[in-house]
């Protein structure tokens, strides 16, 4: 009986640490979250949206493309600037055959599947670290449908509202 008591009080520390991370640092635990996903995907390589910003500062030499899977009403909030959706890159994946594949959702959960199927097809695909929440952290451009910049971002549901103060998060 003590030692089920001590494993609810640990767990339920813990759960309180990770509340409490997330209302102080939505960075922290953004990270957080992205590590225990990436425990199912260990086999993805993932790109950080660091190195992708910086490519994306360039007129896109580098040859890469942005593919964005999240629902099209995730995407009618915003998408990151140059990306497409996941519809019509499979239209097009013959152009795409020989650039590299940067692929993302939120955090990083459902385009690591993605991802994985592209690598399997042969695709040089790389999975964005912490999605497009870990995007916001870095003050990444978003674009509206109207491609316009904006600062709104579909966070998937109030749990998930873990992007920066200067973005508003839609649910």
């Amino acid at each position: 009986m003590r030692t089920v008591k001590a494993f609810l009080g640990i767990g339920l520390l813990g759960l309180v640490s990770i509340v409490m991370a997330c209302i102080i640092s939505p960075k922290t635990f953004t990270k957080t979250t992205y590590a225990l996903v990436k425990l199912e995907f260990k086999d993805i390589p993932d790109f950080s949206s660091t190195a992708l910003h910086h490519l994306s500062k360039g007129n896109n030499d580098s040859g890469y493309i942005i593919v964005d899977v999240r629902t099209p009403e995730e995407q009618n909030v915003s998408i990151i600037a140059d990306a497409i959706d996941q519809a019509s890159f499979e239209r097009n994946q013959a152009d795409y055959q020989d650039q590299k594949i940067i692929v993302y959702c939120t955090i990083g959960y459902r385009s690591g599947f993605y991802t994985r199927s592209l690598r399997q097809k042969g695709y040089e695909a790389y999975n964005l670290s912490e999605g497009i929440l870990g995007w916001t952290h870095i003050k990444g451009r978003l674009l509206n449908p109207k491609g316009q910049t904006t600062t709104q971002v579909h966070a998937y549901s109030r749990p998930w509202n873990l992007g920066v103060k200067h973005y508003t998060a839609v649910f």
